[in-house]
């Protein structure tokens, strides 16, 4: 593509956005405005689904097991209120013990008291939290806690129509499978067979069509491709970049391979915010000709707090496991389930600690994290997608199954500019880090300028 010396290239992310109900026949519609100061190539197409996984959970009977005798306190004083602290394992019905739990994070404020329970900074997810010892209405004890399903494959269908022609771009509405391949990331995004150019002003419309049951969740479309500016009207060439033309060049040493770094701490709170700024130092620009992304988990055990060697499991209470795995989410291992259950609603016990120890796991799993991301250039002042994309959708799988993010075109970071990381979490916790992948320009050096040695003075 031969661009005029006015005309701005960069990739560029349009994201269109579904509430699905998991109602099949449900019909939903978003429409993509392309903006008015450049033309939008599309090259190819991805999608992934941000699923609603959290069921509500009643707990069981409120008054503490038969087994426990407790000392007089306000959670056994009235039998119209417990305590979050008071909570014992027991009281969670089995199918969520089994499938996996949490405390709701809407709730975050009336289930901890605020201190930490060890060392560690609250908000960067080092620090474990107490539970709150207060009472509260017993009304919550149908909401505090939730199960979390198991993620599912999304079955839907949908059709593209080009506003600014009128064309459709399918004969008939499309099966996801059958069109893009599965929604958890595990694949590339799929190549257009032409890239396709949308006008400045103009507009793409999509068309949902549900056909999975009882599946709730948000679903991003994504048209990946890059943005003319400064073209004016004239109609882009439409080629897409290929580096070939790059790898023939003899190498040069001014040209070296280089990824910039972005790392930041998800907390394993939703609609928690966070920014990072890469600062592209002075010694040369830098070209992104990838992205690619992980979560670095450290470990799913849950350690309980117990300092006995054995444990009667119906006699835990939810102190007695570590705040960050109650709100990541802890099961009973798929393995130990036998050594867990005595029967239907029944638990084990007593089992010693070293057992127990490894009857549970945390469901922070690096392929479940789920969160919204934004890019930023701030040399130019443009964002690269017209609104924040889930990491599926924009990036595929967290796990590494996937190849990395080929950018379609090049982005040319000038020395001393900022590339703007935003980030909402969604779901899981841990170092996420963000890699940018490409190659930086040295600067040429100055030439040395030779000075003329100064006369010595006549004697």
């Amino acid at each position: 593509m031969v661009s005029s010396p006015s005309e701005t290239v960069m990739p560029f992310d349009h994201a269109a956005t579904f509430e699905l109900k998991g109602i099949p026949g449900n019909i939903i519609q978003d429409v993509i405005n392309i903006s008015s100061d450049g033309t939008f190539v599309a090259v190819a197409i991805g999608y992934g689904f941000e699923e609603d996984r959290a069921r509500p959970v009643t707990l069981l009977d409120l008054s503490p097991p038969s087994s426990v005798v407790l000392a007089p306190s306000p959670t056994s004083s009235t039998v119209s209120t417990f305590a979050p602290a008071g909570i014992f394992l027991e009281q969670i019905p089995v199918d969520a013990l089994v499938e996996g739990f949490r405390l709701n994070p809407e709730f975050d404020r009336l289930v901890f008291d605020g201190s930490l329970a060890g060392a560690g900074n609250r908000r960067g997810g080092q620090g474990e939290r107490a539970l709150s010892t207060g009472t509260i209405d017993n009304g919550f004890g149908q909401t505090i806690v939730q199960r979390l399903k198991p993620a599912e494959e999304i079955s839907f269908l949908f059709s593209i129509v080009d506003s600014g022609t009128g064309r459709e771009l399918q004969d008939e509405p499309i099966h996801n499978l059958a069109s893009l391949g599965k929604s958890n990331g595990e694949r590339p995004f799929r190549m257009l067979a032409q890239p396709l150019a949308f006008q400045p002003r103009s507009t793409i419309r999509l068309q949902i069509v549900e056909r999975s049951v009882g599946i709730r969740g948000t679903l991003f479309i994504v048209l990946y491709g890059y943005k003319t500016f400064g073209g004016g009207a004239r109609p882009p060439s439409v080629q897409p970049f290929t580096p070939a033309t790059q790898l023939t060049q003899a190498p040069s040493p001014r040209v070296i391979p280089f990824d910039y770094v972005a790392s930041l701490l998800l907390t394993g709170s939703p609609g928690n915010r966070i920014e990072k700024e890469i600062p592209i130092n002075a010694e040369g620009g830098f070209v992104v000709t990838s992205i690619g992304y992980g979560l670095g988990v450290e470990t799913l055990d849950v350690p309980l707090k117990k300092n006995t060697e054995t444990v009667n499991l119906s006699e835990l209470l939810l102190t007695d496991f570590p705040s960050s795995a109650l709100q990541d989410g802890i099961r009973i291992r798929p393995g130990f389930a036998r050594v867990a259950l005595l029967g239907p609603s029944l638990l084990n016990g007593p089992l010693s600690l070293e057992v127990a120890n490894r009857v549970f796991e945390r469901m922070n799993r690096v392929e479940d994290v789920s969160f919204r991301y934004s890019l930023f250039d701030g040399g130019s002042g443009r964002e690269m997608q017209n609104q924040p994309i889930n990491n599926v959708a924009g990036l595929g799988i967290a796990n590494g199954d996937r190849p990395f993010k080929k950018l379609v075109r090049p982005m040319m970071f000038l020395p001393r500019s900022t590339i703007r990381i935003n980030v909402e979490e969604r779901f899981g916790r841990g170092p996420l880090h963000i890699v940018f992948q490409g190659y930086k320009l040295l600067s040429t050096p100055m030439p040395t300028q030779e000075f003329p040695q100064p006369r010595r003075a006549r004697r």
